[in-house]
């Protein structure tokens, strides 16, 4: 097992199966049976991959099903079936743990932010068409979140949706919410971790972030 490869996280209620698996040979495995938990601690640590039992996956609420989704996307994912001891994998798990492999190791947060100033329009999780949207202000960014402040009390939300205006594709991004930030007489501050970034959104920043810091 690669000491400085991130651990893989299981969506399950039978985490036996995975630890007494050969899965666990290769990568740490961390299995999580709660959705909001198992949402949380992808907002707050890094992962080198997703597990998704199915039938765990369905007989979750839609609404944290579809967060549970939306989430898996940026992240190496395959999916399984428990059945006796071992689970089933229905997708390619050699290449799958081969990615978690070769996955970078990153600790909690995000890396090496720029200082910006990009407007950027903030909706919450129900609202992904950003019919009630507010506005906001930008203020570091890297490929992997931002910190951004608005006049607007965005407290006790745990996910937003951010349209980044400098971007060339303006899709909505799913964020989690990380850390607040709030001082008095101040316009609030959330740090977030990007969650469901498009490649070509993701690209867009990386190269801006680039040319930022040389």
């Amino acid at each position: 097992m690669s000491e400085q490869t991130n651990p893989v996280i299981i969506y399950t209620d039978n985490p036996e199966k995975y630890i007494e698996s050969d899965l666990s040979s290769y990568v740490k495995v961390e299995c999580c049976s709660c959705p909001d938990k198992f949402c949380k601690a992808l907002v707050e640590r890094q992962y080198s991959g997703i597990i998704l039992n199915v039938n765990k996956v369905m007989r979750t609420p839609c609404c944290d099903r579809n967060r549970i989704l939306s989430i898996s996307s940026g992240v190496p994912t395959i999916r399984t079936l428990e059945k006796e001891s071992q689970p089933l994998f229905l997708d390619d798990h050699k290449n799958f743990i081969c990615d978690c492999l070769t996955r970078k190791c990153n600790g909690s947060g995000y890396s090496c932010p720029v200082n910006v100033q990009i407007p950027v329009e903030v909706s919450l999780e129900d609202d992904p068409a950003m019919a009630q949207s507010i506005t906001g202000t930008i203020h570091h960014i890297s490929e992997d979140g931002c910190t951004f402040h608005t006049n607007a009390n965005l407290a006790d939300n745990s996910y937003l949706y951010l349209k980044i205006f400098s971007l060339n594709n303006k899709l909505p991004i799913l964020s989690g919410v990380y850390r607040e930030q709030n001082a008095a007489n101040c316009s609030c501050g959330y740090e977030v971790k990007f969650l469901d970034i498009k490649d070509d959104q993701r690209d867009e920043i990386k190269a801006f972030h680039e040319n930022a810091i040389n």
